[in-house]
């Protein structure tokens, strides 16, 4: 299962047009329509931000921003990043040890942490997406408390 599929399942379980949604998210039709085809950099960005918040002990909308909550004021530069690192630091942790936890390699942590990912740029639309349809937005990578590559269907 893709991230996107649940994006289109929540989507139509709120009733929601995808133009409907792609004017909230402040996307194309097109560039919206790609995550919900499974198309998008948001396939490896959403799974890989829920495993960070797992292993970081944290919720998942407390590393897009700081008060968890998506805002129309652009997001800060780099805060994903600095949010990770400040969440890495607070709970004593290594960069390696973090790395190796995830199974990223250390420069892919660094470049994270750096704001340097397109984590920065998908995230934030992560959790406004999550707002929209009212879920929390660990569960759009993890339905039904699984993550997406061990669901078959998603009801």
């Amino acid at each position: 299962m893709k991230l996107g599929d649940v994006l289109k399942k929540e989507r139509e379980r709120k009733g929601l047009s995808s133009m409907d949604v792609a004017s909230s998210l402040g996307l194309s039709l097109e560039d919206y329509m790609e995550m919900e085809a499974g198309l998008s950099p948001l396939e490896e960005w959403g799974p890989k931000l829920s495993r960070i918040a797992v292993r970081l002990k944290t919720p998942t909308s407390r590393l897009i921003n700081e008060d968890g909550v998506y805002t129309e004021v652009e997001q800060a530069r780099h805060q994903c990043g600095k949010l990770i690192k400040r969440r890495r630091e607070r709970i004593g942790l290594a960069q390696e040890e973090l790395a190796r936890r995830l199974d990223l390699p250390l420069p892919e942590l660094i470049s994270i942490e750096n704001g340097e990912s397109l984590l920065e740029t998908y995230a934030p639309i992560l959790l406004h997406f999550a707002e929209i349809v009212n879920q929390p937005i660990f569960n759009l990578s993890f339905p039904c408390g699984l993550p997406l590559d061990k669901i078959n269907d998603y009801p």
